[in-house]
Parts: structure tokens; C-alpha cells; sequence
């Protein structure tokens, strides 16, 4: 890890060198100074980390992290100080921080004298493995497209389960266990009898939740109900535990459902989860996974326990040449074919059968390009991984064993990024832009591995990518085409997980500070040695002890100088200590500060006394206050070095116009910006916030014309996103598409997303329709978002027949009061993925949808058409169509035939002989039920039912 931390540190200094020319060019000799003995005290480290094991060369490793932060600190505080005063070389002590980078330098010599004594030999770039090569990331794959799902070995068992889960015979199981060791794949298993097409057909309610080791009993059954019945998922939220139950009950016995409780842990936790569950016979079913087969015995009285084998010698070889020798890899696998067969028949043997360990092996050979590499990895794995005997606790110590050794064989920059991960909680899906972010804001990407024309975000992607391939993390990839990730959220296997956080444990790279109901919670000394962890994750749950949080807070804490602080929420967490906001101080040093979803301060104006303490940590990289309502804009100009600015707060903001204008004009490394979602009122007089000398932004979200400068986005010039409301007229529309227009037709261009939201412009039959139009048609633009909110002309006016270059992913129409059906043209629209048409939109009685209309929609809401009483869809119209919406069309006469592909339908605030026409009463069916028959998921809202 240290390591990583130097490399981190030296790209960081090269980066501020580039950034800051202006401020840094009086000492610009000394950084690079710093930087050249930090590339020399690297090359010494790769022999020191992997002994640290000896408490001396920890102790080392420690101080030399310690040194090369003070040099980044030095550097930055100098960088801070003089973008402080428009003369900032007239008063700055340039003395001082020659003194400080003296005594930087004189302790890195006497490194190099401990590496000589305690015989760490330097490693020179020509011995370094592939992986290393001048110290730049090697990429394996290229994330273009999904790699093909590896599956072997259990689907004999998939089909035994879905037979035994639609059976309803009375031999039928009302409750189906899966149990195993950890990696025996148990999870997969179950998400493949989950996504089972004849499971999706017979089951109308499917719900699938984790149970972590910790949980809380409600939550679990709040995201089982939200999931079932996600319409009155705020009636949910506000149920007590025992209405909850109730509810579940109900449920179950009105609707066939199957309900996946993956990894229950203890006995205990089924004891407080069963009542929620039908004891008898139901038309429900039950699947649960435990690593603990007391737990499967306990649960299933009447119930079907399954328990998956380890995989065959030749099923082992099958999964790790998938994995390690998959076509289109990078492998010269030419000169020893046989030879590298034989090893991995060898090497498989030392994995006992076990999915994960076989995977895990199969990622570290997958980037090995020669058969010298895989003797290499041959010979390490025997010492990692003995061949057990029986699959035991023992075994289980073998597998944790041996992932470590899958994470020392990650290149230096990888590691900090996997070990970030076991920040979040067990089970959490990672949102990967977020995470992106944070790994930027701290250092963690380096500028070094960006290719030519890449963004630092694309060098993320590249290492997120590299541990996928490693098969080290769990990805989701994005299916809007448009998207800028390829990536939508990650996760870690528990196991995976569990070695992240030993790591993390070891290289104090982190430290968890969890306040709950009852938590007897006591401060470290603040007199410990600094080889603390610099980042710390702060849980708050539910009711958590306000005295001990207060507490901490207080406390002086500056020995710890953290890097990082993320307040997560726990369990419904909504508020924060009252001391936060008056000791921002004690944490001044704070490079990362995320505050998310907290909207309760103790003490009247905290809320702003808190957002105005958040000036004070200068050294900020990513701030984000997001879903809160902290009044942070008077603190941000201080703030020099944020790249994330994270402000989509929940409510208005109000600010002082003095303070509003130019609050971020001095953020010049700002990359990506989230602006309120709501009206931002400005006391005194009428100013709009400024967005010059940003040109290095990357993301603006919900840029707004009414209280945003519409001349600024012409110097935006490095936008890969945008999203802008547009207000009250069209002629700012047509300001802001020529600034656009500015942007877009540049040669540097890399506008990739475009968002417009009309709202209420009156778009007539003049020069407002060929804004619109020229809007909808500039290919440059890459608009993919278009929202419209009040009256428009008809739709065969904005969109006519050539529209092969429109690249519309999402349409959202409200109160345009079209008289013409707008199918027959907005079905034309060749990747229009998601429709929403609210209160109406169109005013006639007749609708239809042609047959090869809609060709990529997923996403299709109707809402509110108080005119509409046909709809008629033909055969082989939306042919992807996922998720459908019908609500409040209270004279549409019946379900429309033809939607064969629908997997999901919502009924909402319907009448009710619309409602009965698609049940199933008392045996009988309505005269449209066959039309949804084949719908896996369906909520029929029946209103005043809850």
C-alpha cells in the first residue's frame, strides 16, 4: 500500500505543477525535487510491502505514507494561501515553505539509510512484472460489452428448484433452503432460479433482499412489501413492525408470491423474521440461502433443503479455462498449450471445487501472458492454497488466505481502490459515478495511466474494469446506451468483503466509527501516534447516542489530520449532532466530506451554521450535501480545490446576493457540479449565479435559466453532461442553444449528454417551433433527454417522418393538450427507450401503436388522459417493453391486446370494472386477463386497498 500511497502522491504534485502554473511557479523547483525522491524512495517499496509482516518495516512503510502526505499537504496549503488574495506572493512566507520541503527532503534521505540497513533492495523497472510496467496501469479488457456470464456446473440444479417452487401439487414445498460454505455459490444459484423465465410466469410478486449481519427486522420487511406492492411504498415506510407483519401476511395470501431471503446468518434471525411468513400451506413461496446448515435445518420443518456440491475436477477446469482462457483475451496462449493445461488442472485441484476460489484464480491468470507466469502463479498458489480435505472452518481460513494473495497480485493503484470499497456496507449496491468521484477526490486515479483524450472518470472506468476482470468485484452494467459509464453499481461478494476489510484493517487505510442505540462508545487517545487511519466512516443509526457523537466531535482531533469523512445513514438516520457544525475545525484537513440525506440539525439555524462551518475545510476535493438541506453556498468560495460539488439539496436555498454571483468562479478545478434541484431565491436583489473560468468542468446537472447565467455555458468547454431547465420563455431557449452551439461545433468537443427541460414556454407556431426543432436535430448537441411541460404544437411538427437522427432516449410529456394521436409519430423514434405521458398530454379518444412502432422503449407511463377510451396496440409493437404504467385514464374502455413481451404492469387509480375485467376472481377470469396473463410482475391497484 505504500506503494500506492507514494504513487498517489507524486501524481497528485505532477497534476497541481499543471493546474496551478501561476501559483506554483516560484517553487516549482523544490516540488519537483520532492517529487524525483519520492519516484526514488518507490522504487525501494514493492520489497518493503511485501515484508511487512516485520513489525520494523511496517512501522517504515507507516512514516514513509506519513511523510509523502505532509508533502502534498505543504504544497496544497501553499497553493490555498495564494489563491487567497489577488497578490499572493507579496505576503506569503515563500521562507516557510522552503524550511518545510528542507525538512521533507532531509527525512527522506534518512529513509533511504533505514532501507540499506534493514536490506531493502530497490526494484528496477526491467524486473517489474507486465502489470507494472513503468508504473502505468496494463489494461486487459475493454469493457465494450458485458463479458459472457460463466456458469458451470449447477444447472441440473436450477431446474430441480424451479419444479419443486411451481409445483403446487400437495407434495408441493411452501419454503426452499439453500445452504453452503461461503463460495460455494449459493447466490448465483438462487439469482438464476430468481431470473427463471417460468419463475417470472407463475409468480405475480417477486422480492429478493439481503440480510446482512446487521439488520433490522422492519427494514427487511419494508424492502420485501416495496417490492411487491411498490405503489404504497409510503404507507410502508410509516407501518409499525407488527402492521408490517400483517401486511406481509396479507399479501402473500392475496397474491402468488416468491419472497428470496439471501444469507441468513443465525437462527436468530429467522426467529425474527418467521411470523411474517405463513406457517401452513400457501400459494406463496419461500427461498432462503445460509452459509449455516443449523439454519436450513431449524427453518425447514416442512421445507426442501438443497445443498449444492463442490464442482468436479473436470467442471473445476471447465469454469477456470472460461474464466482465464476466454476468447478475445489478450493471452499468448500458443507456445504451451498443453502445459498451461496441465498447471490449471494442477492449480484447480489446490480450489477444492469451490466456485469462488476457482474464479478468483482464473482472474489472476487471465492476466498473466506466458507460461513462465503461470509457473510462477502455479508455485505461489501451492503455498496459498493447500489442497483441503472436507470444505470446514479450516478450509474457510484457506479461502481468505488465498483471496489475500489475489489482492497482493493487484498493481499498486488497484489496491487503495478495492480496499475503498469495504468502506460501504455489507451488501450495498455502489452507485459507480459516485464512486468514481471519490476515487478521484482522493488521489486514488492516477493522471499518469490517462490515454490521450481520456477523462480522469475514463481512468476509473478502466480500473473498476481491471478488478471485474479480475473477478475481485460484482458489477451492474448500464443499459442506456447513453450513459457515460459502462458500469451502473458494484458490490463484493461477503467473502470478498471480509478480506477487504482484514487488508484495510492491517494497512490502517480506514476506520469505522458506528454510534447506535446503547453504544458504549469510547474515544481513542488523542495522544496515539499518527499512524492512524486518515479516512474514518461515521454510521448513524436510527437512535443513535447523541451524548457520545456530540462527544466526538468536540474532541480535538487534529493528530489524526483524516483525509476523509463519509457520515452514512443507518436505518432511517435523518440527523445529525449538534456539534458537527460548531467543530469543523477539529477536522480541517478533510480532502472528502459527504453529508447525504440529513435534514434534522438540533438548534434553531443550525443548518445554516453547519453549511457555513463547511468553509473552513479548504482542503476539500469532494463535498456533498446531497438530499440535505444544509445552506452551504455563502462558504464555497473558499473552497479552491473541490472537483466534486455535490448540492441537489432537498429544499429552497436562500442566499445574499453578494455572496451569490461569483461564488464559484475561483473553483477552477471543479469537474463535476450538481446544482439544487429547486428555485434558488437570491435576497435583495435579482443575480444569477456566474460560471466563468470553469472551463474544466465536466458534469452540470440541473443548471437552471432562471436563476443561472445562460452566457457562462459558452465557456464550458470541456462538458460531457449537461442538464438545464428552461423557464418561461423561448428566447432563453434560444440564448442557451447558441452557446451551445458554441461549445458543440468546437473541435475539442465532448458534449456526450444533453438534458433540456421546458417548463411552461408556450411554444407556438413561429420562431419558437424552429428553435425546437433545431434543438431535436443538432446531432452535436447528443440530446438524449427532453422534457416538455406545457402546451405544444402538434407532434408531426417537431418530430416529421426523418427521424433516423434523432437521439432521444427519454420523452417526458405533460399538458400539451395534443388533439392528433402522437403515436403514429413518436413510435418512429429509433432509440427512444423511456415515454412518460402525464396529466393530458392528449386530449383525443383514440390511440394506436402500429406494429413495428416503438422498437427500443422499455419504459412506458400513461397518466392521467381524461379523454382516452381506445388503445389499440398491434402485435410485435414495443418489442422490449418491460414496465408499463396506466393510471388515472378513467374512461379507457379495456387493456389493449398485443403487449406478448410485457414482464411488468402497474394499474393505478383505475375504475374498477377496468381493474376486474384483467382478474382473477374465484376461478373465473376476466374477459382481458388473457391479455396480461403472461406478466410476470403485476400490481393491480385496487383504490382504498392498502
Amino acid at each position: 500500500m505504500a506503494e500506492a500511497i507514494v504513487s498517489i502522491v507524486m501524481g497528485r504534485l505532477a497534476d497541481l505543477l499543471i493546474e496551478k502554473p501561476q501559483i506554483l511557479n516560484e517553487v516549482s523547483d523544490e516540488i519537483q525535487l520532492a517529487v524525483t525522491e519520492l519516484m526514488r524512495i518507490k522504487t525501494f517499496l514493492p520489497d518493503a510491502d511485501s515484508r511487512m509482516d516485520v513489525e520494523r518495516i511496517r512501522i517504515l512503510l507507516r512514516d514513509v505514507r506519513e511523510l509523502a502526505y505532509d508533502a502534498e499537504h505543504a504544497v496544497e496549503t501553499f497553493v490555498i494561501k495564494a489563491s487567497s488574495t489577488k497578490k499572493p506572493f507579496q505576503w506569503m512566507n515563500r521562507g516557510k515553505f522552503s524550511r518545510k520541503m528542507k525538512d521533507i527532503q532531509k527525512k527522506m534521505s534518512i529513509f533511504f539509510d533505514l532501507f540499506s540497513d534493514y536490506n531493502i533492495r530497490p526494484t528496477s523497472e526491467s524486473s517489474t512484472s507486465s502489470n507494472r510496467e513503468s508504473g502505468k496501469l496494463k489494461r486487459f479488457h475493454s469493457f465494450t460489452t458485458p463479458e459472457p456470464e460463466i456458469f458451470v456446473g449447477f444447472h441440473d440444479d436450477v431446474e430441480c428448484l424451479v419444479r419443486h417452487l411451481v409445483n403446487e401439487s400437495d407434495d408441493s414445498y411452501p419454503l426452499i433452503s439453500i445452504c453452503g460454505m461461503g463460495g460455494l455459490g449459493k447466490t448465483t444459484l438462487a439469482q438464476k432460479i430468481y431470473n427463471h423465465s417460468a419463475i417470472k410466469t407463475h409468480f405475480a410478486g417477486l422480492a429478493w433482499v439481503s440480510i446482512s449481519r446487521k439488520w433490522q427486522t422492519d427494514r427487511v420487511l419494508q424492502r420485501i412489501l416495496i417490492c411487491l406492492v411498490p405503489e404504497n411504498k409510503n404507507s410502508i415506510l410509516n407501518m409499525e413492525t407488527d402492521k408490517l407483519v400483517e401486511y406481509m401476511l396479507q399479501i402473500q395470501e392475496r397474491k402468488k408470491c416468491l419472497i428470496v431471503l439471501d444469507d441468513i446468518w443465525s437462527t436468530h434471525d429467522w426467529n425474527a423474521l418467521k411470523a411474517a411468513f405463513p406457517a401452513g400451506k400457501s400459494i406463496s413461496r419461500l427461498m432462503l440461502t445460509s452459509r449455516n446448515a443449523e439454519v436450513a435445518d431449524y427453518v425447514n420443518l416442512n421445507g426442501y433443503i438443497h445443498k449444492p456440491k463442490c464442482l468436479s475436477p473436470e467442471q473445476s477446469w471447465e469454469l477456470l479455462k472460461l474464466k482465464a482462457l476466454h476468447t478475445g483475451n489478450c493471452l499468448d496462449i500458443t507456445r504451451d498449450v498443453k502445459r498451461m493445461e496441465k498447471l490449471g488442472r494442477e492449480m484447480v485441484e489446490h480450489c477444492a471445487g469451490l466456485p469462488l476460489a476457482i474464479v478468483v484464480l482464473g482472474g489472476i491468470l487471465v492476466t498473466k501472458p506466458s507460461l513462465i507466469e503461470w509457473e510462477k502463479v502455479y508455485r505461489d498458489s501451492k503455498s496459498s492454497l493447500k489442497a483441503g480435505k472436507g470444505l470446514g472452518e479450516a478450509y474457510q481460513r484457506e479461502i481468505l488466505s488465498f483471496l489475500i494473495w489475489s489482492y497482493n497480485d493487484l498493481p499498486p493503484q488497484l489496491k487503495p481502490c478495492f480496499l475503498y470499497l469495504s468502506k460501504f456496507s455489507e451488501d450495498e449496491s455502489i452507485d459507480i459515478e459516485t464512486l468514481y468521484q471519490l476515487w478521484i477526490a482522493e488521489g486514488m486515479i492516477l493522471s499518469s495511466d490517462k490515454r490521450e483524450g481520456e477523462t480522469m472518470i475514463q481512468v476509473a472506468e478502466s480500473y473498476m474494469g481491471e478488478l471485474v476482470h479480475r473477478s475481485m468485484v460484482q458489477v451492474r452494467f448500464n443499459d442506456v446506451e447513453s450513459s457515460l459509464t459502462k458500469f451502473e453499481s458494484c458490490s463484493l461478494h461477503d467473502l470478498m468483503r471480509d478480506m477487504s476489510l482484514i487488508q484495510a484493517k492491517a494497512e490502517d487505510f480506514f476506520e469505522v466509527i458506528h454510534f447506535q442505540s446503547g453504544n458504549e462508545f469510547h474515544l481513542k487517545s488523542t495522544t496515539e501516534s499518527r499512524s492512524a487511519s486518515t479516512r474514518v466512516v461515521i454510521r448513524l443509526d436510527e437512535e443513535y447516542s447523541s451524548k457520545e457523537a456530540n462527544y466526538y466531535f468536540t474532541k480535538k482531533r487534529n493528530q489524526k489530520c483524516y483525509r476523509s469523512i463519509l457520515l452514512l445513514c443507518e436505518f432511517g438516520a435523518r440527523s445529525l449532532p449538534r456539534a458537527l457544525g460548531l467543530h469543523f475545525a477539529n477536522f480541517r484537513f478533510l480532502k472528502v466530506f459527504s453529508v447525504e440525506n440529513y435534514t434534522n440539525f438540533s438548534g434553531a439555524f443550525s443548518h445554516f451554521n453547519v453549511g457555513r462551518a463547511l468553509g473552513s475545510l479548504v482542503y476539500l476535493r469532494y463535498l456533498s450535501v446531497r438530499g440535505s438541506n444544509l445552506s452551504v453556498f455563502p462558504s464555497l468560495q473558499k473552497l479552491v480545490l473541490l472537483q466534486t460539488l455535490k448540492l441537489d439539496i432537498s429544499d429552497k436555498i436562500y442566499v445574499l446576493p453578494w455572496l451569490s454571483r461569483d461564488v464559484l468562479v475561483k473553483m477552477d478545478c471543479l469537474r463535476h457540479l450538481y446544482l439544487p434541484k429547486f428555485k434558488v431565491d437570491v435576497l435583495g436583489r435579482k443575480s444569477k449565479l456566474r460560471f466563468n473560468g470553469l472551463s474544466k468542468l465536466e458534469t452540470l446537472e440541473n443548471f437552471d435559466t432562471s436563476w443561472c447565467e445562460v452566457k457562462d455555458l459558452r465557456e464550458l468547454i470541456n462538458l460531457r453532461k449537461l442538464t438545464v431547465t428552461v423557464r418561461g420563455s423561448c428566447d432563453i431557449l434560444e440564448e442557451m442553444m447558441k452557446n451551445l452551439d458554441d461549445v458543440a461545433s468546437s473541435a475539442s468537443s465532448c458534449l456526450r449528454f444533453l438534458g433540456v427541460t421546458i417548463v411552461y414556454c408556450d411554444i407556438e407556431l413561429n420562431n419558437d417551433l424552429t428553435i425546437l426543432k433545431q434543438l431535436v436535430y443538432a446531432e452535436n448537441l447528443n440530446l438524449r433527454e427532453l422534457k416538455i411541460y406545457g402546451c405544444i404544437p402538434e407532434v408531426g411538427l417537431i418530430f416529421p417522418l426523418h427521424v433516423s437522427t434523432i437521439c432521444i432516449t427519454t420523452l417526458n410529456l405533460g399538458e400539451s393538450y395534443l388533439e392528433e394521436d402522437p403515436m403514429p409519430i413518436l413510435e418512429m423514434l429509433p432509440v427512444l427507450s423511456v415515454l412518460r405521458m402525464y396529466r393530458d398530454t392528449y386530449v383525443g379518444k383514440e390511440m394506436v401503436c402500429s406494429a413495428t412502432g416503438f422498437p427500443k422503449l422499455t419504459v412506458l407511463i400513461l397518466h392521467e388522459f381524461t379523454n382516452l377510451e381506445k388503445w389499440r396496440v398491434e402485435e410485435g409493437s414495443m418489442p422490449i417493453l418491460s414496465y408499463l404504467i396506466i393510471a388515472s385514464c378513467n374512461k379507457l374502455e379495456e387493456f389493449p391486446g398485443g403487449l406478448v413481451f410485457l414482464k411488468s404492469l402497474q394499474i393505478s387509480q383505475m375504475p374498477q370494472d377496468f381493474n376486474d375485467r384483467l382478474k382473477r376472481q374465484d376461478g373465473e377470469e376476466g374477459p382481458d386477463f388473457h391479455k396480461i396473463s403472461h406478466v410476470g410482475r403485476l400490481i393491480i391497484d385496487d383504490q382504498g386497498y392498502i
